[in-house]
């Protein structure tokens, strides 16, 4: 029994292990409500994370993603409750249904579709009679049962793109188009809009009252209401049309518009409303609804409050801080929270303890902070330091003080409290309340078009990177005595461009982010890794660097991240976002339980636990009667045991995934591997007895 334990707990270790292998946590922002279906005591939203589900009592919610459902996509564009109760929505591409606890997807037949690549859907709606109705790209779809039809230009004409889709009470239908307003009635599409100036420009919103006018919503200069034979059209006070994002009705009409806040009509006039929920988040909004209960329900960035016959309350829909999926900022502080610098609707820093507990710290007043404008650096809870173009910044836990200076980038510290901050053709020394400056005239500094880096090392070396436009780069060391070390371009042809925070390993190497990979220096000799084996990886960019305890490497690209360990590398990609097309700027660090947190300024934040090699060969207790001999330039594995029986083979990659089994293995005989070079784990099991041994292929 003992013996069976043992071996029971080996394989589930490795087979955890393989299971969770690249599997990165998204902490991405809803950033706001898209739409949302109203289910009686619940408030179902779509949003930019998933489909978020918010008791409308208590304002409990409950949040659904690829993550913890069989969701496709987490962006939600829109939601709709068909008249048997059914939920429907849709994402980019892919039609679901939500049944309260997971989601199914509704397969759209590939004939019905011009460009997958260009596909995009916009709106769905369900009829009566179970017909489903796709807003996209392409037009109109439409399903019977389980057939398909499209209207495109042939029945909708030139510029056919539809936005939004309306049923009225005789089950008619009725699109926003680029063109337009068009109607589906007896099986035709007729131009309801011929005779009037109503176009559709980036985007079209329809909405019938409860009197069952429609209300067009998307040209530049008028809004829209047809009484089902004429037209009225009303000024929208010289809004963009086009950026109104929807309709809302109690006594009267509303319309949202995304940089103007709410409308009423009032006399034939649409003018600006306000009242004490709207001046809570001043008068900026993301989504409006009014239920029928005539509870107002307000949205702006991931927060939401109701009012309820002048009773607000406030809540968010987030499960974190990260108020937008804008974040190029990570930093680590010493007491172990990660700090987020992000652009925020609050204007604060969002942040996250060793406990897993989100909360944030508010800006200084009126200063505004844009991620990749400035730099973060957190010493410890009391005491963080934030640069921008106005100077920098200092938060002692409960104030910010402000020391104004030329444009500074990045900052760094040193084991004596002193702050470095770099301008952009000068470097700033603060030291017990005191700003000295090194420039070209009282310092060797390089004189450069900009600094473009900075660090301080373990040994309170600092280390200065600057390049210029032309061509010209270098990299400088000062020591703890005032002495100048000078590294150019001219001698160290691997000094190219420069730039970031300066990263200093386990083992003494000083690395920086170049234009093509990093440097790598080490204090001796100046190489790229990256740039020299081009060819064996994926993504060239090094946006941000870190190590862990076993010397390997981490280099952030837009995708994820690119590994290093002796000569193997690896990729680290984040499948939300490795299909999309991007030029993010992209930031990791690792928190103290050795978590490794990425963020892009457009794609969020995810999280990710690696397991090391040496964390395979710790969770088994190899035993030594079993030896594994691999030739590793033929891909070729010897076995040598003393037992005869049966005997299992499972071989890891380097970042824990599984890459070869084999439940009947003769270990008479060798083992022939095809897979590329690179480092690998081998776990034999023969007769309840394992060994484990790494294996590189060459």
């Amino acid at each position: 029994m003992t013996i069976f334990r043992y071996f029971f707990s080996t394989v589930v270790l490795v087979s955890s292990f393989a299971a969770n292998a690249q599997k990165w946590t998204p902490h991405q922002s809803p950033q706001q409500i898209n739409d949302l279906v109203d289910n009686g005591t619940e408030l179902i939203m779509a949003t930019d994370y998933g489909l978020v589900v918010m008791n409308k009592s208590t304002l409990s919610k409950t949040t659904y993603t690829t993550n913890n459902s069989d969701l496709d996509d987490n962006h939600i564009s829109s939601i709709t409750k068909a008249p048997n109760g059914d939920i429907y929505f849709s994402t980019g591409q892919t039609i679901g249904t939500f049944d309260g606890t997971d989601v199914n997807d509704v397969e759209i037949a590939s004939a019905v579709i011009a460009n997958i690549n260009t596909f995009e859907i916009f709106d769905v709606e369900v009829a009566a009679n179970g017909d489903l109705w796709l807003g996209n790209s392409d037009g109109v779809l439409r399903k019977q049962g389980q057939n398909w039809t499209k209207y495109d230009k042939t029945e909708l004409g030139e510029f056919f793109e539809v936005w939004d889709i309306e049923l009225d009470s005789e089950e008619d239908v009725f699109i926003g188009a680029q063109n337009g307003v068009h109607k589906f009635e007896s099986g035709t599409w007729s131009k309801i809009s011929e005779n009037t100036s109503l176009q559709g420009y980036l985007h079209a919103e329809l909405f019938f009252s409860k009197f069952g006018d429609l209300y067009f919503a998307g040209d530049l200069d008028s809004i829209g209401r047809y009484d089902g034979t004429n037209w009225e059209l009303y000024s929208n006070g010289g809004l963009n049309g086009s950026a109104i994002k929807g309709f809302a009705e109690d006594d009267n009409v509303y319309f949202l518009s995304q940089q103007d806040g709410i409308y009423k009509l009032d006399n034939g006039t649409f003018t600006t409303y306000t009242d004490a929920q709207t001046a809570a988040f001043q008068d900026n909004s993301s989504y409006f609804y009014v239920d029928d209960s005539n509870k107002r329900w307000l949205n702006y960035n991931i927060y939401l409050s109701v009012n309820d016959e002048g009773t607000i309350r406030s809540t968010s829909i987030s499960s974190n801080g990260i108020e937008y999926n804008n974040v190029s900022e990570i930093h680590k502080s010493q007491n172990g929270d990660i700090l987020f610098g992000m652009t925020s609707s609050t204007q604060s820093i969002a942040v996250l303890d060793p406990d897993g507990n989100w909360s944030s710290i508010d800006l200084p007043a009126g200063m505004k902070y844009y991620p990749g404008s400035g730099n973060i650096l957190s010493v410890g809870n009391d005491d963080i330091w934030l640069s921008s173009y106005q100077g920098v910044h200092h938060y002692d836990g409960t104030d910010w003080t402000f020391t104004e200076l030329a444009r500074c980038t990045y900052l760094a510290n040193d084991s004596k409290g002193i702050i470095y901050a770099a301008g952009f053709d000068r470097l700033y020394v603060l030291e017990d309340g005191d700003t000295t400056q090194y420039t070209t005239s009282n310092s060797p500094i390089s004189g450069l078009d900009q600094i473009s880096g900075l660090g301080v090392d373990a040994n309170d070396n600092l280390w200065i990177a600057s390049f210029s436009w032309s061509g010209e780069a270098a990299i400088q060391k000062v020591d703890d005595t005032g002495n100048w070390t000078t590294y150019d371009h001219t001698k160290h042809a691997e000094i190219d461009q420069p730039k970031g925070e300066f990263h200093f390993d386990e083992n003494g190497n000083v690395w920086i982010s170049a234009k093509v990979g990093a440097i790598k220096f080490d204090g001796k000799k100046f190489t790229n890794p990256i740039k020299e084996n081009i060819s064996k990886i994926d993504n060239y960019k090094a946006l941000s660097i870190e190590s862990d305890s076993e010397g390997r490497m981490y280099f952030a690209h837009q995708y994820g991240v690119t590994t290093l360990l002796d000569s193997v590398w690896g990729e680290l990609l984040i499948d939300d976002v490795s299909h999309k097309k991007t030029s993010a700027r992209s930031s990791i660090t690792f928190d103290d339980a050795g978590t490794l947190w990425w963020a892009s300024n457009d794609l969020g934040v995810f999280s990710y636990t690696p397991e090391t090699i040496a964390s395979i060969f710790s969770s088994i207790e190899s035993t030594n009667d079993i030896s594994i001999y691999p030739n590793p330039t033929k891909g070729t594995i010897n076995f040598r045991t003393k037992h005869i029986g049966k005997s299992s083979v499972n071989i890891y990659n380097g970042i824990g995934e599984l890459v070869y089994t084999n439940d009947n293995l003769n270990t008479n005989r060798p083992l022939h591997l095809n897979q590329s070079p690179g480092m690998y784990v081998v776990v034999l099991d023969t007769n309840n007895s394992t060994s484990v041994q790494k294996l590189i292929i060459k």
